[in-house]
């Protein structure tokens, strides 16, 4: 099922556009590599990347990963933020995986 999260096209691309930076950004700090910007239909670009998390976002999550609200925090706190979240996921996945084991 696809979900749609905004009002109109634009909101969308804006949204694609701001993820886009802090994938540019994340990749940058943790890697050193340089992830263009781009644009879509670009391979891996920025932009290409982040329309393809929106597109699993709306059809498999069905929530984005990502606000609007969190995509203008500074470079630093919303990478702060990503690796909380990812730290989080892990934690529960790890912990789902020990009590699987002892049943």
């Amino acid at each position: 099922m696809h979900k749609s999260f905004f009002k109109n096209n634009e909101e969308r691309l804006l949204w694609i556009r701001l993820n886009a930076e802090r994938i540019q950004y994340s990749t940058k700090k943790l890697s050193h590599y340089n992830v263009p910007i781009g644009k879509i239909g670009e391979l891996y670009s920025g932009m290409e990347i982040s329309l393809n998390q929106l597109i699993y976002d709306e059809s498999v999550r069905g929530e984005l990963r990502f606000s609007f609200e969190e995509l203008v925090l500074s470079h630093e706190e919303l990478f702060q933020l990503s690796q909380n979240r990812s730290r989080e996921n892990f934690n529960k996945k790890f912990y789902k995986f020990l009590t699987d084991e002892e049943k």
